[in-house]
């Protein structure tokens, strides 16, 4: 049987071989008020990870290697971390996690890219989602057999959602009421702190991100149910989600009720669909988030160019 610590050693190995950072030192990321953020991440979505791509080898190690100058408390992954789900793919994005980050400060979610069957993947989606679970589990500390879980950090709460399958005729993602469930009553406990909680999910809600989230293989069979619970719950909520592969626009960041719900583009992928303007729509994008005791900072960035998105890079939540 692979250990957890043979696998990321062997990870690690890859990573060496499949980047290597090129050209002068990248500058540190900075915080907009250093001396007072209680906790900060980078949020990256869709890294698709491909086996037999070196430009995406390229890529996602170049964004990596970036994200790591932001001195953050957490690495939030949104999924679609690999394209096809292959034990390769998963050793190379891990691996360069591995490399860049304390992989104990990392939460990752599951893409439909990481669990589905398809022409270039073996397997049920049953056996593909067992060993994401336990590929996941071995680099990232987890110890659940689940795909949704949660954690606090610094005195907050972060709910992973997952997929427990999809639709045929239209590729929802299943969410099943165990998990709904179970999310009402991790909601309902962050409640009780009065602080914000942070959810990532690879797909989008209907209807909350504009355009973006019409289309049905972008949204939750359950998607009624799982609204009503993320907007009723009396929580102050930040939802991230992926998926759509849209370009950074005023659709990105839209607040509903006690929500903010957050869809980033594919970091991993040469372009996303519909900017508004070129540089919104590149590869490399991300996002930096900084919490405050009385605010949440958003600011998307492109770490490849090391540049903040004009007009999309100072969103300022009050607290309560």
């Amino acid at each position: 049987m692979i250990t957890a610590l043979f696998m990321k050693a062997i990870a690690l190995l890859v990573s060496l071989v499949i980047f290597i950072p090129v050209g002068a030192a990248l500058e540190a990321i900075e915080k907009t008020d250093a001396e007072n953020c209680l906790l900060s991440a980078t949020v990256l979505s869709d890294l698709h990870m491909e086996g037999t791509n070196p430009e995406r080898h390229k890529r996602v190690g170049g964004v990596l290697y970036a994200a790591e100058k932001a001195d953050n408390d957490l690495l939030l992954l949104l999924g679609d971390n690999t394209m096809n789900g292959q034990v390769i793919e998963t050793l190379f994005a891990y691996g360069l996690v591995d490399r860049f980050f304390d992989t104990s400060t990392v939460l990752v979610a599951p893409g439909n890219h990481d669990m589905d069957t398809s022409e270039n993947t073996n397997g049920t989606f049953e056996t593909l989602q067992k060993r994401y679970i336990t590929m996941r589990n071995a680099f990232f500390g987890n110890s659940g057999n689940k795909v949704y879980y949660s954690r606090e950090e610094k005195g907050y709460k972060f709910i992973v959602l997952g997929g427990e399958g999809r639709t045929g005729e239209d590729g929802k993602q299943i969410i099943s009421d165990e998990q709904l469930n179970w999310l009402e009553n991790e909601l309902a406990q962050a409640k009780e702190s009065g602080k914000p909680c942070f959810i990532l999910n690879h797909y989008l809600v209907y209807g909350r991100n504009g355009g973006r989230s019409y289309a049905a293989f972008n949204i939750a069979d359950q998607n009624d149910r799982l609204t009503e619970i993320l907007e009723t719950s009396g929580v102050r909520t930040f939802y991230f989600c992926g998926h759509s592969h849209y370009g950074v626009n005023d659709d990105s960041v839209q607040t509903t009720n006690n929500v903010t719900y957050i869809n980033l583009p594919a970091t991993g992928n040469p372009g996303n669909y519909y900017p508004a303007n070129d540089e919104c729509g590149k590869d490399g994008i991300g996002m930096q988030m900084e919490v405050y005791e009385n605010k949440v900072v958003l600011r998307f960035r492109n770490y490849l160019t090391g540049q903040w998105l004009e007009g999309y890079d100072s969103y300022v939540f009050e607290l309560n």
